[in-house]
């Protein structure tokens, strides 16, 4: 497998995309859109530019100055988003889905910093939603340090079941689904908004509803918040005891946090940390415990974002400029999903170090994707 292999796996009009973007606006030096492709993923896979340089004369007897190819790697980036939008929009392998689910899209939503390295500090941020039994991207944004964490950052449609962590639990982000006509399950901070019963009496979590209950009990009440001053809106909270283990372990992490920072954490957060609680808009055909479960999936997202930083060196950013940083982030971000089209395809049939791989039953996401531009 070469190169060429790796670009059948592109979008049809890939290449008329190139000029409509203005990727390639003239035929000098790099004659055509797949070179000009294989050397940006070149570049993006951790290759100097004096690599680049190199490695465009030595195989493709292409003469170009540093300069001049980050000028066009930069003018690469809107082609970089149109080809991840559409990798994104082709579907791939469907994993087994339990029949309560089969309806939805069920995505987790997280968003992960990406620092550069070197004298010159940049932040960026990437917003993401995983599609996770079908694991693959549904969506992602790559934005300055200055977007926070929201759900105004992804489109939401009504099929959706949305899995997120503290961040995103908030009266805007429930709105937003509930806009939507999507359904959410949640982990919420305790105090991040206040609660009220039925009658519109304030809820406290730790005093009116966590110390009630057991160990290997599970609390499934519904509750109530406003979205504005007048209305009550219901939600359904589901809360469990934490084991021994995982309590000592929280406890002591928040000495460690008072003792860091100097500060008095109250005897209301240290109780609450004893617990775990989410809210859902699920009905009651999904059991506490299932919910409990679906949440624990969110960690597929955790773990991607692991593997971009780690096996793609998503973090290590080369370039100076803000322009030129973006595109080398969208081009990596390009290399994974191709990566993880051609893990979902059917058709994909591993030879050489890949299929070597596959036979010790490795990984086949850890092996070193520069193979690709090797020539024989």
């Amino acid at each position: 497998m070469d190169m060429s292999d790796v670009l059948k796996y592109l979008p049809e009009d890939c290449w008329k995309a190139c000029w409509d973007t203005k990727a390639m606006q003239r035929k000098k030096g790099i004659q055509n859109e797949k070179q000009l492709l294989t050397l940006c993923m070149y570049y993006a896979y951790d290759k100097s530019l004096i690599d680049t340089r190199i490695y465009a004369m030595s195989f493709h007897s292409i003469a170009i100055t540093d300069v001049g190819f980050m000028k066009r790697f930069a003018n690469c980036n809107d082609w970089f988003k149109w080809i991840n939008r559409h990798l994104i929009e082709e579907r791939t392998a469907i994993y087994n889905i339990p029949e309560k689910l089969k309806s939805k899209r069920v995505i987790a939503i997280d968003a992960s910093k990406i620092v550069s390295k070197g004298a010159v500090k940049q932040t960026w941020c990437l917003h993401y939603a995983f599609e996770l039994f079908s694991m693959s991207t549904a969506e992602f944004h790559i934005t300055s340090q200055e977007v926070g964490e929201t759900l105004d950052n992804f489109t939401l449609r009504a099929d959706d079941l949305v899995i997120a962590d503290r961040a995103y639990a908030t009266i805007t982000g429930i709105e937003r689904c509930s806009n939507s006509e999507a359904d959410f399950i949640m982990r919420v901070r305790n105090k991040a908004f206040k609660l009220y019963d039925e009658s519109g009496n304030d809820i406290k979590l730790t005093e009116d509803l966590l110390q009630n209950i057991t160990d290997n009990e599970c609390l499934d009440k519904i509750i109530y918040y406003k979205p504005d001053r007048k209305n009550l809106k219901p939600v359904r909270l589901c809360a469990v005891k934490k084991s021994d283990e995982e309590i000592a372990y929280e406890q002591a992490e928040l000495r460690k946090k008072q003792s860091k920072k100097q500060t008095v954490i109250s005897d209301d957060t240290k109780l609450s940390h004893n617990y775990f609680f989410v809210l859902t808009s699920l009905n009651e055909e999904f059991t506490a415990d299932e919910i409990f479960k679906l949440y624990r999936l969110r960690w597929q997202a955790e773990m991607l974002f692991k593997r971009y930083k780690s096996i793609l060196n998503l973090g290590s950013l080369p370039t100076k400029t803000a322009k030129s940083s973006e595109a080398w982030l969208n081009c990596k971000m390009m290399i994974a999903l191709l990566i993880e089209k051609m893990l979902s395809s059917v058709d994909f049939s591993p030879c050489g170090e890949c299929k070597k791989q596959l036979e010790r039953n490795e990984d086949i996401v850890q092996f070193d994707f520069s193979m690709f531009f090797q020539h024989k």
